[in-house]
C-alpha cells in the first residue's frame, strides 16, 4: 500500500509517516537516496546537533521496515554501516521500523558516541509520532 504525504508518493504508508515524522522534528529529509553497495536506503536525513564537537548537525541514511522490532536484523547493511557510511557524508545507517520504539543507529557523537534511537535525539517523540499518524490517517 502506497502513501501520500505534502504531495509526495511513498512506497509504504510507513515511509509517508516517517516523512511526517521527520517534518514535526524539524529534521531535513530527502527520499530515496544514491543506493550505497548493495544498500538503498529509503531516506536520508539531517538534524541539528547542539554539541560543541559535532559540526551542527548529524546525517543519517535510513532504511524503513514494516517490523515491530529490531531484534533479529543484525546483518542489515544499514547496521553495518556504524559511525561513518562511505562515498557519502552520513555519520551512520540506521533502521527505522513500524514505530519510534523500533528505531536505531550508531554514530560518534562528541568525542564520544554509540547507539541511539529516535527518543534519544527528539524530546516529545510520542507526541510527533501520534500527528504523523493523524496526517496520513485525515488524508485518505
Amino acid at each position: 500500500m502506497t502513501g501520500i504525504y505534502n504531495g509526495i508518493q511513498f512506497n509504504t504508508k510507513l515511509e509517508a509517516t516517517w516523512a511526517a515524522f521527520f517534518d514535526l522534528a524539524g529534521w531535513q529529509w530527502w527520499h530515496n537516496p544514491a543506493s550505497i553497495d548493495d544498500w538503498k536506503p529509503n531516506f536520508k536525513v539531517t538534524f541539528e546537533c547542539g554539541h560543541s564537537e559535532c559540526g551542527g548537525s548529524h546525517t543519517l541514511l535510513i532504511s524503513v521496515l514494516a517490523v515491530k522490532s529490531l531484534d533479529g536484523l543484525h546483518g542489515h547493511p544499514a547496521l553495518s554501516h556504524q559511525f561513518t557510511v562511505p562515498n557519502s557524508n552520513a555519520d551512520g545507517g540506521a533502521l527505522f521500523g513500524n514505530n519510534p520504539t523500533a528505531t536505531k543507529w550508531v554514530i560518534a557523537h562528541g568525542a564520544g558516541g554509540g547507539e541511539e534511537d529516535v527518543y534519544f535525539r527528539v524530546d516529545n517523540t510520542d507526541e510527533l509520532w501520534a500527528q504523523a499518524l493523524a496526517m496520513l490517517s485525515s488524508a485518505k
